[in-house]
């Protein structure tokens, strides 16, 4: 299995998912995706995040991840976020999202994320499609604009 990490435009993503996404393509290679972020630290965390929670799907359910889109559409449908989808009681991958979560802050400690400031950005930068879709509908623009990004520097 080859696995693939990736920053992409938020254009870019699955049309079901904001901000970032896992899934196995046809070989069975494992496709991580996150879209860019004001600090290279906080993609790196995202995508360690998604990288971790696949990894401990493929090896408890296998590389179909229907149920977990079916859950993510109903969730999506219903919520105004999806920051917690993964903490609900009856997501199909809620103990891989809390370890997920686990590996996620440990690395942010090691690499100096202050995780309020990056999970303030999570929720003002993908506040996932339900939101984006009323927003769109009212002519509002929820996504800042990332184009003109200024990455922080390594420290």
């Amino acid at each position: 299995m080859n696995i693939v990490c990736k920053v992409i435009p938020e254009s870019q993503m699955r049309p079901q998912v904001s901000g970032a996404d896992w899934f196995f393509d046809k070989k069975g290679d494992l496709q991580v995706r996150v879209s860019p972020m004001s600090d290279w630290r906080y993609e790196v965390a995202l995508m360690l995040h998604e990288l971790f929670e696949a990894i401990l799907w493929k090896q408890r359910h296998g590389t179909s991840v229907s149920e977990v889109d079916r859950f993510d559409q109903l969730y999506y449908e219903t919520h105004e976020d999806d920051l917690d989808a993964g903490d609900e009681r009856g997501c199909p991958y809620r103990k891989e999202h809390c370890l997920a979560t686990a590996a996620e802050r440990i690395l942010s400690a090691e690499l100096g994320i202050v995780w309020s400031e990056y999970d303030e950005e999570l929720a003002t930068a993908y506040p996932g499609p339900a939101a984006v879709r009323k927003a769109k509908a009212k002519g509002n623009r929820v996504r800042p604009q990332t184009s003109a990004r200024k990455p922080k520097a390594r420290p």
